[in-house]
């Protein structure tokens, strides 16, 4: 099949959602190499194996495509691929399982010690002597072998169709960044460099693009005069389990405010960009990063709260607190929440409090995007419940990719009186077929060579200004960690940031998404 042209994938003919009448196109890739460093690591197999597999088995892959799995043990293909499957029999992925078969006429291995063994580059050349362009080097490593996969590659015979993925976070301060970013530019040009953040591969996400540029009827809501405040919420169930190393080293603020929800508040806040492109997407989201008003910090009008979860019950079942975990200081002062009331100073969000919020050990595992609509003027009907929901417009991310809109309705009967009911649009359902994963959208961007959805080096040095300067004053205000029992919402002082901003978390609502 020439590259570029669609094959029609069949549809399940029992699912009769009219919205999806016609089967839906897959566009091939042109062919590439692909060599995954860190290939034994938990990303690349939980993650990005399974990402690829699917595309393969979903005639994304031309059979002229390399996929080389680098790391430090030499092993065979048939090898590799027999660990990633025991691996995925043991997290109990059996859609990857399916898929896996896929890739086996593609892999290929190469046993790589960056940064260690004087002979890897060697190996690398032979192992991609005859392979595909582009060659795309996908970083499944610590930010600290950056620099050293740099030194690497940087003998690469084609630097033209030269491609490198780098996971978040960026090192572990905006100096560590800037380090690796400078070593980055003297072998790559940016167009080169994609700074990856899975978040940003979502439906749900590129749907909110969508529906305020798409829908006449949202972008002028989205303003001061009619939003009360926006909520993020990125909540894990889970402890850190086996990576208290990696914790130490990084806390709730670095690991996912430092990325994550900076980049989910500038997609929400971004003032419309002239076009699709990269660039001017990237731009309005840096605006939105420079404008940001710092919190304050301490005190009991903080507008941020850090704590860290003990013991407690997740899902009726106990759960050790985080100084119990293997590998924890008893004496850690390790963030494991954080909740930031921050502020947008632009025309359009000036006073209007965006409430993020992190955690470990929550009650559930969901992320979501909350808008909170003003209230209306005058109430002449009576709430059903304790409290005036109001209207919201929630982005869900986890565990499903969906959009509500949630509305008041009046309750049957004679009675004047208004409950909240919801509008959702479940993208699986819409448009019958499944809603990718993440990273297979973002893999596709990354071969066919599309920055939109990932980072620019502009925009990591601004996350990092925010966090960098919030990390100081809590230092330097001796402000530590208030303890949240395993399976809350947080400590209570979160609640009361909630509440001071007019507003309550979203689960506290009549209607929880």
């Amino acid at each position: 099949m020439p590259p570029g042209q669609p094959r029609q994938v069949p549809v399940n003919d029992t699912q009769t959602t009219p919205s999806a009448a016609c089967d839906a196109p897959v566009y091939p890739v042109d062919p590439f190499t692909f060599v995954l460093h860190g290939a034994s690591g938990d990303l690349a197999r939980r993650k990005i194996l399974p990402a690829l597999a699917h595309l393969a088995q979903g005639g994304y892959f031309p059979a002229e495509c390399r996929i080389i799995l680098s790391q430090r043990q030499a092993v065979t293909p048939a090898d590799a691929l027999a660990q990633q499957d025991a691996f995925l029999r043991e997290i109990g992925d059996d859609a990857a399982l399916r898929a896996l078969p896929s890739l086996q006429p593609l892999v290929r291995t190469v046993a790589l010690d960056i940064g260690g063994d004087a002979g890897s580059r060697s190996r690398l050349d032979a192992a991609i002597a005859d392979a595909p362009r582009p060659i795309i080097h996908y970083a499944a490593l610590p930010a600290s072998r950056y620099v050293d996969l740099m030194a690497l590659i940087k003998g690469e015979r084609d630097p033209a169709r030269l491609r490198v993925v780098l996971e978040k976070p960026l090192g572990r301060s905006g100096d560590d960044s800037r380090q690796i970013e400078e070593v980055v530019a003297r072998c790559l040009d940016e167009s080169q460099v994609f700074r990856i953040d899975h978040y940003l591969g979502k439906q749900a996400v590129q749907n909110l693009m969508a529906l305020r540029l798409g829908n006449l009827i949202f972008e002028p809501l989205l303003t001061r005069q009619y939003v009360a405040h926006v909520q993020i919420t990125l909540a894990e169930d889970l402890g850190v389990g086996d990576r208290a190393g990696f914790y130490e080293q990084t806390g709730a603020l670095r690991d996912m405010v430092q990325s994550h929800m900076l980049q989910l508040l500038a997609m929400v806040a971004m003032e419309p960009p002239v076009s699709l492109e990269a660039d001017a997407v990237r731009d309005e989201k840096l605006k939105i990063l420079a404008s940001l008003a710092h919190p304050s910090v301490g005190g009991r009008e903080s507008d941020v709260v850090i704590g860290q979860y003990v013991a407690g019950h997740v899902r009726g079942e106990p759960v050790p607190g985080y100084k119990q975990e293997q590998g924890v200081p008893p004496r850690s002062l390790t963030e494991t929440f954080v909740a930031i009331r921050a502020e947008v100073n632009t025309w359009r969000w000036a006073g209007v409090p965006f409430l993020l919020r992190t955690g470990k050990r929550m009650p559930g595992r969901f992320a979501e995007i909350s808008v909170q609509f003003r209230d209306v003027p005058l109430h002449l009907y009576t709430p059903l419940g304790d409290h005036w929901a109001g209207n919201r417009l929630v982005v869900q991310l986890q565990p499903e990719d969906r959009l509500q809109m949630h509305l008041l309705a009046k309750v049957p009967g004679q009675r004047e009186r208004l409950q909240p009911v919801a509008l959702n649009l479940d993208f699986s359902d819409a448009w019958r077929i499944p809603v990718r994963d993440a990273y297979e959208r973002l893999l596709t961007d990354i071969i066919r060579g599309r920055l939109s959805l990932f980072l620019r080096r502009d925009e990591v040095e601004a996350q990092w200004r925010f966090v960098d300067r919030l990390r100081t004053d809590l230092r330097e205000r001796g402000v530590h960690p208030l303890a949240y029992p395993a399976g809350s919402y947080g400590p209570p002082e979160a609640t009361a940031l909630a509440v001071r901003s007019g507003g309550v978390w979203s689960e506290s609502l009549s209607l929880v998404t």
